[in-house]
């Protein structure tokens, strides 16, 4: 089986205009990369005023270094969609994974409709690298117990499940940063995918997605009414704040 792992970088989510697109071409069977490949989109990358307005507009040098050393190509965004589709007919492609799908299945279909292309992934299912992790990552002891000793909560105080805290459990590289450029991203999200599959997931086939990874936070206090002590446990879930009132006869979460 041929399975392509493709990531986008946008300008904003609300409207998200895509300046670069890389995909990796992997193969289940031989389980090796066959192909690998990165773009930058002409029609955002010229346009400066909006290019600024990007989250990671601070990577501009990063890419004019790889385009000057010939390590990504620049091509209007319909010339990259019509790319994308033959190297998809050439390997053979049945099913294309990104971490957080929803999000890049958006992106193409925002922006072929904005430039009036014909979208790469119309026939092609495309399934999320997430569920994945969800199913044999996310709830485990070890991860949980990972994210315990380095803090990796998302604002909420939930478990955070980015690729790249994903990442650095599974190497065990907690210092890693996502570099933020799609052919880069895609590597990572693609060792994610097989580490997943390696845990027992399988190719072709999507799980169950979660809103959030709960921490459980326990509070126990001693209860010295009537002269007997004893001891209450509160569980609660996705709570930033416990309040005990000066008689700790009332909790306040929020």
């Amino acid at each position: 089986m041929k399975i392509a792992v493709f990531d986008t970088e946008t300008v904003n989510t609300v409207k998200p205009f895509c300046y670069n697109v890389g995909v990796v071409i992997y193969d289940t069977e031989q389980e090796k990369t066959l192909f690998k490949k990165e773009w930058v989109i002409k029609d955002i990358w010229y346009n400066k005023p909006l290019f600024a307005t990007a989250y990671y507009a601070e990577k501009r040098p990063i890419y004019i270094k790889r385009m000057r050393a010939r390590k990504i190509k620049l091509v209007t965004y319909r010339e990259c969609c019509k790319e994308l589709l033959s190297i998809f007919n050439q390997y053979e492609v049945q099913f294309a994974y990104a971490y957080n799908s929803p999000f890049d299945d958006g992106v193409f279909k925002f922006n072929c409709e904005w430039f009036k292309v014909v979208n790469s992934f119309d026939n092609l299912p495309i399934l999320d690298i997430a569920t994945l992790v969800h199913k044999v990552i996310a709830f485990t002891s070890e991860y949980q117990n990972f994210c315990d000793k380095y803090e990796l909560y998302t604002e909420t105080g939930n478990y955070s499940t980015t690729a790249e805290n994903v990442y650095r459990y599974i190497t065990n590289q907690i210092d890693f940063l996502e570099e933020h450029t799609a052919l880069n991203d895609s590597e990572i999200e693609l060792e994610i995918l097989l580490y997943c599959i390696n845990k027992g997931c399988e190719f072709g086939k999507e799980y169950k997605k979660y809103s959030s990874i709960p921490r459980i936070k326990e509070l126990k206090f001693i209860d010295k009414r009537n002269g007997k002590d004893k001891i209450k446990e509160y569980i609660f879930k996705n709570c930033k704040k416990i309040r005990i009132s000066k008689d700790k006869t009332q909790v306040t979460i929020s």
